[in-house]
């Protein structure tokens, strides 16, 4: 790989697309071992990425520098349909050609997946792409490379999976590290609403805890009440740099996209503490600034997403399980109200349905050892959802850092070594995780605030 400069061993993994039949079309599993500095070390860690729709090899130039691979090898592998030769990709949700797009919400018209969807299918079955299926995957490659017993890590929808191979093969598990939890009872994208405005909500609370915060910032809700309440009647115009050319270019800026924007900014702890600042600077009808910021972080998530198999997973997995009396009410109350759900059900209902294990659903008990990590002002995924894991995890401790999705630090990273290392979560000491703070906020006379995007 160009990003990264040390020898790592890299190789193909081929698994049939129908596992069931074996026939057919086969699926070029991009595989990456980044060995252990270690001379004896430990039993491998699996990485399960995000998404559902992110490569886990393209998190092999972090990975390299990770505290993970001092004493393990860490085993990078492209779940089906996010690699090269086998992805489920889709010319929508925004692209550096159509930077618009990246302003509006993921399913903004879910009804034009219906041309993804036919596009897709003159390659691939999308019934054969969901998180059973993919465990099945992963498995196969444990044992195709010689290891009995690993360890598993995962984030956000890589918890998913991680929860789903321990119900499948937890004998195995050694051990788990999950953060920002989907277990299957998360019918994403249900409770992104309510997950964010909880997020925002706190954000607040945070705030106005900070004299100068709240000295500067004395009522963002209503600045962000107001902002709406504008965007309704007319979205803004607004110039801002090319994301890769830097060239001015003019884009619309709706309420949904406003409200999505600040959804995904709420992903990150840092960019969350620049919020405050945006919405009072949109209130004054400076759009600019917080489109920028918006700008930003979408690209960063969308990029990064194969969209076909985003649809596969959640369609058959979650979103079949959404019925439409519940919207109104898990959506009541938020600021980005129900137009993720309607969105990606509209999608869905473009999308071929995959059968599930009858299992699948059930509960389901591991004695394997598992420390579930979440972050205090998680956007998506906050820490209740890590309780519900635990009901199946009687062998597992629960820990909520400040942070916002996939929190990390190093107070979790020594917790996450000493997991690995013991393979027991007995003597894990988390009281270093109350000297943790979130990140300043950004005040107006702050420097960065005037320079930052």
């Amino acid at each position: 790989m160009p990003e990264v400069e040390e020898a790592l061993r890299c190789g193909t993994f081929h698994v049939p697309e129908n596992r069931q039949t074996g026939q057919g079309r086969t699926l070029p599993l991009r595989v990456i071992v980044i060995p252990a500095r270690a001379e004896r070390p430990g039993e491998p860690v699996f990485f399960l990425s995000g998404g559902p729709g992110q490569a886990a090899t393209e998190s092999a130039q972090w990975m390299v520098k990770s505290w993970e691979r001092e004493n393990h090898d860490v085993v990078l592998v492209d779940m089906r349909g996010t690699g090269e030769g086998h992805r489920l990709d889709c010319r929508l949700g925004g692209s550096d050609d159509d930077p618009q797009a990246y302003l509006d919400p993921i399913f903004f018209e879910g009804t034009l997946f219906r041309s993804c969807r036919e596009e897709l299918e003159k390659q691939a079955d999308l019934t054969q792409y969901t998180t059973p299926i993919a465990m099945q995957d992963l498995d196969a490659l444990r044992q195709a490379l010689g290891y009995d017993k690993i360890h598993l890590e995962g984030g956000s929808y890589g918890t998913r999976a991680g929860l789903t191979y321990l119900h499948m093969y937890g004998q195995h598990v050694r051990s788990a590290l999950l953060t920002g939890l989907v277990p299957v009872s998360n019918r994403s994208p249900l409770f992104h609403a309510a997950a964010a405005q909880r997020a925002f909500e706190q954000l607040l609370k945070e705030c106005a805890a900070e004299a100068p915060c709240h000295a500067a910032y004395p009522n963002p809700r209503e600045d962000l009440a107001a902002i709406l309440q504008s965007l309704r009647e007319k979205p803004a115009r607004v110039r801002v740099p090319h994301p890769v050319t830097q060239a001015p270019t003019e884009l619309l800026l709706s309420e949904p996209g406003f409200t999505d924007g600040l959804r995904v900014m709420l992903y990150s702890a840092e960019a969350g503490r620049r919020v405050p600042l945006l919405l009072q600077r949109a209130r004054a009808g400076e759009f600019t600034p917080f489109a920028e910021a918006a700008l930003q972080s979408s690209r960063g998530v969308k990029t990064s997403l194969r969209l076909g198999l985003l649809l596969s997973v959640t369609c058959s997995e979650d979103v079949t399980r959404i019925r439409p009396e519940e919207i109104d009410r898990e959506t009541a109350g938020s600021f980005i109200g129900s137009h993720r759900v309607r969105g990606q059900m509209a999608a869905c209902a473009e999308w071929p349905k995959a059968q599930v294990p009858e299992d699948y659903f059930r509960p389901f008990s591991s004695e394997v050892p598992v420390l579930l990590i979440s972050g205090n002002l998680d956007p998506v995924t906050p820490p209740h959802w890590a309780e519900e894991a635990r009901r199946s995890l009687p062998n597992s401790i629960h820990v909520v850092t400040p942070g916002a999705h996939t929190a990390s630090n190093d107070c979790i990273e020594s917790l996450g070594r000493k997991l690995f290392r013991t393979s027991t979560i007995r003597g894990l000491d988390t009281r270093c995780v109350e000297a943790i703070r979130n990140p300043a906020f950004t005040l107006p006379t702050d420097s960065a605030a005037k320079s930052a995007p």
